[in-house]
Formats: structure tokens, C-alpha cells, sequence
């Protein structure tokens, strides 16, 4: 198997692949420290741990839709008993429902709630409300640009990311 680490094209500049980088490193390691996490859970008025935030999230970006806890665990990359016991900690607080699944009676099939939609919500707004006060001082011009490019990265993160290794 042969993996080329060199893109196919013309190289970009060393140095901006350099500040590229330290600006993921950096922007990675603050979006990803408790602090952060914390403080958006106060500015939210929420109580609530970051394991189960991770859940609510993932319920979310399937459009409210059913997921198995099996898959929970596999995209969140967590044991399955882990996640058992975060979604029955969920239940208990109203933000998940499980259902029968109607393709095999022997599993469930876990769903956001309206509360689990309402904290995910409200997260998002402040998480929001922090990003206007990030970028206050860009230009729409700016912003846009930087919106597009972000959005044009991420697409080729997630292709990358999800291509097989051959």
C-alpha cells in the first residue's frame, strides 16, 4: 500500500501550510478544553456533562432521526456499555425517548426529545453569540470569505477522513 502525503498539483506555500497548522493546533486545543466547555454551559444556564452533549449533538445532526446505540457508541467511539449508560442517564432526564426498532425487537432505537432539542438549542445559541463576538471587528467581507474557505477545508477534511486506506 502506498499512501503520497505530497497533494497532486501545485504545492502550496510551506509557510502558509506552517500557519495553517498552528492555527488548527491552536484552534483545536481551545475548542476542546473543559473551560470552554464550561463556560458555555454556564452562559447556557445548563448542567449537563460533555459525554452527554456529544450524544445530544449526534441525535441532532441526524435530523431528530432514530439511532442505534450500537452506532452511537461507533461514531462517537465509545464502548457500547458506555453509551448505554449515558443514554439511560439522558432518559431519566427527558432528552432521549427510546423506541422498539421495528427491524429487530431486540434493540432500540434512541430519538432526541423536545427538551434534548431545547438544550442543544440553547447551546448552539450561545455558541453562536461567542462567534459574533469573535469575528465582531470583520468585515462581511471578510467573514464571507472566511466562511467559504472554512467550509471548502472541512469538505476536504471530511472527504479525507473518510476515504479508505487502500
Amino acid at each position: 500500500m502506498k499512501v503520497s502525503s505530497q497533494p497532486s498539483g501545485p504545492s502550496p506555500s510551506l509557510n502558509a501550510i506552517d500557519q495553517l497548522q498552528v492555527g488548527l493546533q491552536t484552534m483545536t486545543q481551545a475548542l476542546t478544553r473543559a473551560r470552554m466547555h464550561e463556560r458555555l454551559l454556564r452562559e447556557a444556564g445548563l448542567r449537563i456533562d460533555r459525554a452527554s452533549i456529544i450524544i445530544l449533538f449526534k441525535l441532532h445532526h441526524r435530523g431528530r432521526g432514530a439511532m442505534r446505540i450500537t452506532d452511537i457508541a461507533a461514531i462517537v467511539g465509545v464502548d457500547t456499555p458506555a453509551v448505554t449508560r449515558k443514554v439511560q442517564q439522558l432518559e431519566q432526564q427527558g432528552y432521549v425517548d427510546r423506541l422498539a426498532d421495528p427491524s429487530d425487537r431486540r434493540a432500540a432505537l434512541i430519538v432526541l426529545t423536545d427538551e434534548g432539542q431545547q438544550v442543544v438549542d440553547r447551546i448552539l445559541d450561545v455558541h453562536r453569540a461567542m462567534l459574533v463576538r469573535l469575528v465582531a471587528d470583520w468585515s462581511d467581507e471578510e467573514l464571507a470569505t472566511f466562511a467559504a474557505q472554512l467550509t471548502k477545508f472541512t469538505q476536504s477534511l471530511s472527504t479525507e477522513v473518510e476515504s479508505p486506506l487502500d
